[in-house]
């Protein structure tokens, strides 16, 4: 089949996958990510064979998905959230920005920002911006710098890994 579904997962809960995510993983052999994205839909299938690594080795699970997809497995790479933000779809384009047979189908999921929002009701109706505390791929000046421009820019500022 060689291809990889990157599948935003959502804010945690099954209920809140959306139908294209199902879809996604229903048509997928393998399920691969981080173990606690894993475990939140394994259950669910527990008939598919999974693939999981700690955090910090994202490259290594790309690369691995890529491998089983050319293989002729088809992959669903889990994120939660959505894939694009801050999830698995970049690190997994960029491994292939040189061409590739495997086809990559990324699938959005629903934001920490939207479902947190939404539980408060519409702090996001107007202009917002979502910035990333964490270090690991940006360098520190970099994210403090956007910070303080957001700030001055009068918006509604979602912060993501304020644990990092």
């Amino acid at each position: 089949m060689r291809k990889v579904y990157v599948v935003g997962l959502g804010p945690g809960d099954s209920r809140c996958l959306t139908a294209e995510a199902r879809s996604a993983l229903d048509e997928a052999h393998v399920l691969c990510g981080y173990g606690v994205y894993v475990d939140l839909v394994a259950p669910l299938y527990p008939e598919k064979e999974v693939f999981t690594t700690p955090m910090t080795q994202e490259l290594e699970r790309c690369r691995w998905a890529l491998e089983t997809a050319r293989e002729g497995k088809s992959v669903a790479m889990l994120c939660s959230g959505d894939a694009g933000v801050y999830g698995m779809a970049g690190p997994l384009l960029q491994l292939t920005e040189g061409g590739e047979e495997v086809e990559i189908t990324v699938v959005p999921g629903v934001t920490a920002a939207l479902s947190g929002a939404a539980m408060l009701g519409a702090p996001l109706m107007h202009d917002f911006c979502v910035i990333s505390l964490s270090d690991l791929l940006t360098p520190w000046d970099q994210i403090a710098k956007r910070l303080v421009c957001a700030a001055e820019g009068d918006s509604v500022i979602v912060l993501y890994n304020p644990g990092s």
